[in-house]
């Protein structure tokens, strides 16, 4: 089974603390403590995501939340205390716990993988849950939030994550220029009859240009292959027309 790991809002990167406001407590290597260090490739500080099944061929997804040390490192794992909770998620069913709880020995970050589970019910339903850490025997909690440029505040003890298999926005890939607007009901003609899977559509240089002009050329043409059937009375595509019956317009009008 396909598994993709999402590698947004946890990157590597150079302790956060360097580019906030957020005051630590002197000689911070004599403490032992742990907090949640997820960051945009801007090195922005985050506190939740928001993943979409839409555009994956997969069934997982594992979304990574990283759990930095603040202190010095040691020559054994030492335990976490992570908390995953929802309103509306069931472990098992909508989500899995991929990670020990532990910081691992000799490192200063890792992540705990919360792998997520493409089921029908997401099609019209946004789950959520929380990933927090908490104080026990081997880490404090040095502090609990962190003040960022333009004074934004985000948490650094809870990450929550929104998923859906629901269409939020077009594809990072999706090109106007060659065919149009974006729409759910091109979007998936275009997977389908060009045989293309959804996620070659969320890197915007996967796909070349030339193979965009291929793309529009084929589906316009397709298109109205459609039309003439639906006009000569014989079976055709009704995925190629939108909910009013008109045809997909792919490119200019």
């Amino acid at each position: 089974m396909k598994i993709r790991n999402i590698i947004i809002g946890a990157m590597l990167a150079a302790p956060l603390f360097t580019s906030c406001e957020e005051s630590l407590p002197n000689h911070f290597e004599q403490i032992d403590g742990v907090y949640l260090n997820n960051l945009l490739p801007n090195k922005t500080h985050v506190d939740k995501a928001d993943i979409t099944f839409i555009y994956e061929d997969g069934d997982l997804l594992e979304v990574p939340v990283r759990v930095q040390l603040l202190g010095r490192m040691r020559d054994y794992a030492r335990k976490v205390d992570i908390v995953v909770e929802s309103d509306n998620a069931r472990e098992g069913v909508d989500y899995e716990l991929a990670t020990a709880p532990e910081m691992p020995a000799e490192v200063t970050q890792f992540d705990y993988i919360v792998r997520l589970k493409r089921t029908p019910e997401l099609e019209h339903t946004t789950k959520n849950l929380t990933v927090s850490i908490r104080a026990n025997e081997n880490f404090i909690i040095p502090f609990e939030k962190f003040v960022q440029t333009g004074k934004d505040t985000t948490s650094v003890v809870h990450y929550r994550i929104n998923f859906s298999d629901q269409f939020t926005s077009a594809p990072e890939g999706w090109r106007t220029t060659f065919v149009g607007e974006f729409s759910k009901e091109k979007f998936l003609l275009i997977c389908r009859v060009m045989d293309m899977p959804r996620s070659d559509f969320n890197d915007p240089h996967k796909i070349s240009e030339a193979r965009w002009m291929f793309i529009q050329s084929r589906m316009i043409e397709y298109v109205n292959e459609q039309v003439e059937k639906r006009d000569r009375g014989e079976e055709y595509d009704k995925e190629a027309f939108d909910s009013e019956g008109n045809p997909l317009v792919f490119g200019s009008k």
